[in-house]
């Protein structure tokens, strides 16, 4: 029998560990938005503009992640996933390493949930507070009911100086300052512990009595009834009048201690989309293909430029990966603060780099070449039923002046030529 306990309780010991290993904060370089299914990034939310306002900050001090984002119109968005009528913004990190300090859409706060609408802008900022030393990799995130969490690009933030010295205070309502951090930390583990007790009485009852085979054995002999004695039955009265004096005693307290509470909130918010820009290209594809061999996709496209300026094509981005046209050249500062691996600067080629003119209709070839396509789990796209692809097209006026078109649709896989 010690053979078996000791086993036992060197099995547990490991169990706890692995528990605590996983609990502990960690210096997670991604966070499986690889492991997402290419079509749930590509055709669902279009992430641009995106930048972390501080690269290196201590504990206590804040930085914000802000950008823009643009929801798939419904002839891109996949069937699959549901669509964001109930969406709620948030960050990605690893653990609890930053204090979400408020969030906000279009200036309106994100406390709550919102919907969004298909084909439209937005504009976000989620404000944090360093809590935890280390090197954290954090994203933009968008959870949306129906499809889960939907990631933009990462970034690394140093987070210096001592976790000890941490401060997360607030005011409440009836003016009262508490630290969030610690704030109700003994009530908590008094309570555990009482209850706990009682769950442990409770248990050690039955456990002290002979359990299975000796009970097996009158249920076998149909003398069940006898299992159950006087003495259980009082037993368990005292655990049921013990755990509601339990309830009615926590209840009275947290009346007297906390008179005035409110209740969490559930609040559904209306944000309006940013306004449509005058001029906004008018994009057709013509047809789609994506050349394994050589990690390219080929896009036909028809571009009508409705502006008053002639426009040039200057990149395609999607699932965060940003493939720039050379020619045209980097076009705006957020881009050069943007995380290398997702960033193919010389990946965007145009058949005609020749400026649209003002309403002009023109077809063009343009292909999108990088290792990112395996390097992102993208071109895994192919082997879906659908084979659908989505994303941004960012054109550039005269006057260096942005204007984007969403483009998507069927995508054809090549495995020899030039897949056009």
């Amino acid at each position: 029998m010690k053979g078996i306990f000791g086993a036992i309780q060197r099995w547990a010991a490991a169990a706890t560990l692995m528990v605590v290993a996983a609990m502990a904060p960690q210096a997670a370089l991604a966070h499986g938005e690889k492991a997402q299914e290419p079509f749930l990034r590509m055709r669902t939310a279009q992430w641009y503009d995106v930048e972390v306002t501080k690269t290196k900050v201590a504990v206590n001090e804040e930085l914000a992640v802000r950008g823009k984002f643009r929801f798939s119109p419904d002839e891109h968005w996949p069937r699959a996933a549901a669509k964001p009528t109930t969406a709620f913004l948030n960050v990605s990190a690893a653990g609890p390493v930053f204090v979400r300090e408020g969030s906000f859409v279009n200036g309106v706060n994100m406390a709550n949930s919102t919907t969004f609408e298909l084909g439209r802008d937005y504009e976000f900022e989620v404000k944090l507070k360093a809590s935890e030393p280390g090197r954290w990799h954090i994203h933009s995130m968008m959870n949306i009911q129906g499809a889960g969490p939907l990631v933009g690009p990462g970034s690394f933030v140093e987070v210096t100086g001592n976790h000890d010295d941490f401060l997360n205070e607030i005011k409440t309502l009836t003016g009262e300052t508490v630290n969030l951090s610690t704030y109700g930390t003994k009530n908590n583990i008094m309570w555990h512990l009482v209850w706990g007790a009682l769950a442990v009485a409770w248990l050690g009852y039955w456990l002290a009595k002979p359990l299975f085979f000796s009970r097996f054995r009158k249920v076998e002999a149909g003398d069940a009834a006898s299992l159950t004695t006087r003495t259980d039955r009082v037993a368990a009265g005292i655990a049921l009048v013990s755990a509601l004096g339990l309830t009615f005693v926590g209840y009275s307290m947290a009346e007297a201690n906390h008179p005035v509470t409110l209740p969490l909130q559930s609040a559904h918010e209306t944000v309006a989309p940013l306004p449509i820009p005058a001029g906004r290209p008018e994009v057709k594809l013509i047809k789609a293909s994506y050349r394994v061999p050589g990690r390219a996709m080929n896009m036909t496209l028809d571009v009508t430029n409705k502006s008053d300026k002639p426009i040039r094509l200057g990149e395609f981005a999607s699932a965060t990966v940003r493939f720039l046209n050379p020619e045209v050249g980097m076009m705006d500062e957020a881009a050069k603060k943007y995380p290398k691996n997702l960033m193919a600067d010389k990946g965007l080629t145009v058949s005609d780099n020749k400026p649209i003119q003002p309403g002009e209709t023109r077809r063009i070839e343009v292909q999108a070449q990088d290792a990112a396509w395996e390097v992102e789990r993208l071109s895994s796209l192919i082997y879906d039923p659908d084979s659908r692809f989505g994303g941004l097209l960012f054109f550039y006026d005269s006057d260096g002046k942005r204007q984007l078109a969403d483009v998507g649709g069927v995508l054809v896989p090549t495995f020899v030529g030039t897949g056009t």
